[in-house]
This record gives structure tokens, sequence and C-alpha cells, in this order.
């Protein structure tokens, strides 16, 4: 590995997560989270309700890794945020191959640097809500449709329809991501 990708790899994980965590609460909860953070606590407490947000028509899989997160932290606000955060870190991880993949190494730097800085994916990776593990599955779908598509494989095949599947029973607009 060069020098220059062992310090671009050490130093991109500790600006993203001093990005990310850094007074993880000054961001009021809103509406969605609350409820987001509730259902998961009740998926915790209440093996019979694991499937509380498909009563509001919500798909499961953030609830899910939420209440495993509040299994662990006692702050549900934080726990469910965390889900958000370590998603957008395996977005920044998944841009970086998607783009050497598709182009070089010093693209793929400039693209996972951009991931860090934009405000839109600042934002939507320190609140608990569904589109940061969302995005994460799309960019793995497209890493692997794209690496399926230049050598043909079954367990690229396989990591494509589990990232898409995951994508589904995340948010409904996963559909997209079969087409």
């Amino acid at each position: 590995m060069k020098k220059s990708t062992l310090i671009f790899w050490l130093s991109i994980p500790v600006a993203y997560f001093f990005t990310r965590l850094v007074s993880l609460k000054i961001i009021p909860i809103f509406t969605d989270e609350a409820i987001y953070s509730y259902w998961a606590q009740v998926a915790l407490n209440d093996p019979a309700n694991r499937f509380i947000s498909l009563e509001d028509g919500k798909q499961p899989l953030f609830i899910w890794l939420a209440a495993i997160s509040q299994y662990f932290i006692n702050d549900p606000l934080i726990a469910s945020r965390l889900v958000s955060v370590f998603a957008g870190f395996f977005s920044i991880v998944g841009i970086y191959l998607l783009s050497k993949e598709l182009f070089d190494e010093k693209v793929a730097k400039i693209a996972s640097l951009l991931y860090l800085i934009v405000p839109f994916t600042l934002l939507y990776d320190r609140i608990a809500l569904y589109d940061s593990l969302l995005t994460m599955l799309g960019i793995y779908a497209i890493f692997f449709s794209v690496k399926m598509a230049k050598t043909p494989r079954l367990d690229l095949a396989m990591l494509n329809g589990f990232a898409i599947g995951l994508a589904m029973i995340t948010k409904s607009s996963g559909n997209f991501f079969l087409y």
C-alpha cells in the first residue's frame, strides 16, 4: 500500500467521525427521529412488536438496527443516530471503492473527500433517518452491479442481490435499485 493511501485511510475515518460524532445531540430531535427511536425501543423490549414500523407503512431494517444499537447504548436518540453515522461511514468507503473501480485512485480520494464535506451528508449522517442507510445500500448495489458487468460472477450477483434486498426492507424507494 502506498504511503499516501495509508495516510488517506488513517485521516478519513478520523475526520469523518470527528465531523459526525462531535456534539451529536446539538441538533434537536424532531418528529421522525422520535418516532423511529420509540419504535426501536418497542422492538427491542417486546419481541411481538419487531415489525411495529409496518403499522405506519415503513420498512423495518433501520428500526431493527436502531434496536440493536439501543441494546448497547442507553440513550435511544444517540443509539438511533449512531446507525446513521456508521451507515454514512460505510457509504464513504463504498464511494471510494466505486470511484476507484470506475476511474482511478485519485478520483476515489476526491469523491470520498467531497462526501465528507458536503452539507447534505453532514446533516443526514448525524440524524436518525432511513436515508443514510438507504444511500449506503444504493452505493453498494451500484458498486456490485459495475463489478458484475465487468466480470460476471455468482458471488457478485449474490452480494448485489443482498444490497438491493436490504435496501428494499429499508425504505420503499429501495425498489428503484432493482432497475
